[in-house]
């Protein structure tokens, strides 16, 4: 490496290590310096320029944050960086998927039978409607648990990974969850009959 290479990440490390000290001006002087790179970075992983920007602000909360455990022996700056910036990315794509496939599973006509008649239609839309208001009631584990479950076919065992916890555990919050929706759906059945 010649010291045209290395001057950049020196200046990056410097900024970095004065952000563990929670200069905001080193903050700053990061964000211009790695922000278009890094909102790139987002941008091709969401296709979205605000969900991009949205990661970007996040990636750089995690940056200040983590600041004193950053190794540049470990990692170049650019590169530790980008990979914060991808993981949120990462992450928010997987959470924009997850909503996208339950607003559609929950909008779907087919999985409500009765055909076209305009009865059916009211019926289906207003069980689309309490399903969603009951969901929203329930916690977020036991809410996401059944969701994985039911919307996506995931076994006990693959939910119990996702939420790093026993089988045990997630069993109970199913049947929990299943409980409580269905005392939801009544109530909400009967108010409106």
């Amino acid at each position: 490496m010649n010291a045209a290479t290395e001057k950049p990440d020196e200046e990056l490390i410097n900024l970095i290590a004065r952000c563990a000290l929670r200069d905001q001006q080193a903050l700053k002087a990061l964000f211009e310096r790695a922000g278009p790179y890094l909102n790139a970075t987002a941008l091709r992983i969401l296709g979205s320029r605000e969900l991009s920007n949205e990661v970007l602000q996040e990636a750089f909360l995690q940056i200040w944050n983590n600041a004193a455990s950053y190794r540049p022996h470990l990692a170049k700056p650019m590169t530790w960086m980008a990979s914060i910036a991808r993981y949120r990315a990462l992450d928010r794509l997987d959470k924009e998927q997850r909503r996208s496939h339950l607003t559609r599973a929950i909008d779907e006509e087919e999985d409500f039978p009765g055909g076209d008649e305009p009865e059916h239609n009211v019926g289906a839309s207003q069980l689309r409607f309490h399903l969603h208001q009951c969901l929203t009631t329930l916690g977020e584990n036991i809410k996401r648990s059944i969701e994985l479950a039911y919307l996506y076919g995931y076994s006990r065992e693959q939910i119990a990974l996702q939420f790093a916890t026993n089988t045990n555990t997630v069993k109970s919050w199913l049947h929990r969850g299943a409980e409580r929706l269905k005392l939801c759906l009544e109530a909400k059945h009967q108010t409106h009959r």
